[in-house]
């Protein structure tokens, strides 16, 4: 199946590289920073990312949540969460997109209580999203409604690893 190209490659990689930098420039990101990847998504986006910080130590945790079903938004549910001691550690979520906020929101309340802060990285967030009291940074803004695919991304499932993020047709 074709999409239609809405953020290339290229754009993409910029955007990482951008956000790297400001996440280590206001200290976001540190050598000290416990990383939750959220899969499946969010994998695509944290070795790219990962891959922008350089040879920055980091410690790395898996998270498997879910709120969609197809293009369906529903309840979170979660499917793996990590045994980690993250006490008093500084956490960064990673996640490929910021749609609704209800993942963000779920898996920082989970969390939030025994670390000493925590902030969302995404590669992609909608315009509208506005997640209250959590910080939320992400390489690309969207100002539109559309489904996407690509760059971790599935349509139905499938697809996550095309290396530019494309449009699903609706319907």
């Amino acid at each position: 199946m074709s999409y239609p190209i809405k953020y290339s490659s290229a754009t993409i990689n910029d955007a990482i590289q951008t956000m790297a930098k400001q996440l280590v420039a206001n200290q976001i990101v540190t050598d000290q920073t416990v990383f939750i990847v959220l899969l499946n998504g969010g994998v695509w986006f944290a070795s790219h990312l990962f891959d922008a910080l350089g040879d920055l130590p980091n410690e790395v945790y898996y998270a498997k949540c879910h709120s969609y079903d197809g293009q369906t938004r529903k309840e979170l549910m979660w499917d793996y969460q990590p045994q980690m001691n993250i006490t008093g550690r500084d956490v960064v979520v990673l996640d490929d997109i910021c749609d609704s906020g209800q993942t963000a929101t779920a898996v920082v309340r989970a969390l939030q209580q025994s670390v000493k802060s925590v902030a969302v990285v995404t590669l992609l967030k909608r315009e509208t999203t506005h997640i209250n009291d959590i910080p939320l940074y992400s390489c690309i803004t969207d100002h539109t409604d559309d489904f996407f695919v690509g760059c971790g991304l599935d349509d139905n499932g499938r697809n996550r690893m095309l290396p530019f993020i494309g449009i699903v047709a609706k319907g």
